[in-house]
């Protein structure tokens, strides 16, 4: 069974998925709210977890309940009565946030979840929520950051936190090198004498808007030469409680690109290939493990 995914239909958030020969659609908040899409895309795991071990409710009530912010005691209908009211019952924010994290681990997440074990209280209210954030704000964390919770607290319950906003002063835009000082970095790292070999994966980034995760964790199979083209499907993240160590995982959007190669490009990683493995990353270290970026950025 495909994983199922988000798509827009309309300008709502739309699921589609196959089980048991018989389709199935669901239909939630707008596709331009950013955390209704993700309390959609959570749900959408839930099914899919559902599909496998052959216990979709097929009268969707359960998924439905559980976009509402209602976790129903029964697998389908309550009390064989499509009509009946749920009984609400809310696992704990840890025990969601932990289950979150199994499914998607986000540094965010466990930073939020350590707030949590922390804060040693329990939230069932829409002011104990308010007290959370609040609590939050004295503990020194930026805005930024207490948006950022705010938004997964959301997803897991909105009933709770779905009132509570939390402004951020605007950022000042980012201002891009200019092609003139994209030619000096490029002209200067080429004749380094240390930094010379990351040359080939600074170019790459330049040239294709790829993540420094995605770029890291690029191979010759996801290369087309033929075509001039990077077939991007998957990342190689940090590993949750082990940021020294990489995994391969699916993009941050989830999304299958392809992205064009430029004549430079296309000239460089035709001189590089010699060959190898279409497991093979195309951009080490010099001593040929995984990049590690942090030595880049900070020395590079």
């Amino acid at each position: 069974m495909k994983a199922i995914t988000v798509r827009n239909n309309s300008g709502r958030s739309f699921i589609r998925w196959v089980y048991q020969d018989k389709r199935y659609s669901l239909t939630w908040g707008l596709w331009a709210d950013k955390v209704e899409k993700a309390r959609l895309e959570y749900c959408a795991q839930i099914i899919y977890k559902d599909c496998l071990v052959g216990e979709l409710d097929t009268t969707l009530t359960k998924y439905r309940y559980w976009l509402e912010g209602i976790v129903s005691s029964s697998n389908g209908p309550v009390n064989g009565n499509s009509n009946s009211t749920p009984k609400q019952t809310y696992p704990a924010l840890i025990e969601l946030l932990e289950q979150r994290l199994v499914d998607y681990y986000n540094v965010a997440d466990e930073n939020l979840l350590r707030h949590l074990r922390n804060y040693k209280k329990v939230i069932d209210t829409a002011v104990k929520a308010k007290d959370f954030i609040t609590w939050l704000k004295n503990k020194g964390n930026k805005s930024s950051s207490q948006k950022r919770y705010l938004t997964i607290l959301k997803i897991l319950r909105k009933d709770l936190f779905g009132d509570i906003e939390i402004k951020v002063a605007e950022k000042p835009k980012p201002k891009p090198f200019t092609t003139d000082e994209i030619d000096r970095i490029l002209n200067s790292l080429q004749t380094d004498q240390y930094y010379s070999h990351y040359y080939g994966f600074i170019l790459t980034l330049l040239n294709t808007g790829l993540r420094i995760s995605e770029g890291i964790g690029l191979r010759w199979g996801d290369l087309d030469l033929q075509k001039r083209e990077i077939h991007m499907y998957e990342s190689l993240g940090r590993t949750r409680g082990n940021t020294s160590h990489r995994e391969r995982r699916t993009t941050k959007t989830a999304k299958y690109r392809i992205i064009p190669v430029n004549n430079k490009l296309h000239d460089l990683l035709q001189d590089l290939y010699k060959g190898q493995s279409k497991e093979q990353l195309i951009f080490t270290s010099p001593t040929g493990k995984v990049l590690d970026d942090h030595l880049i950025s900070q020395r590079c």
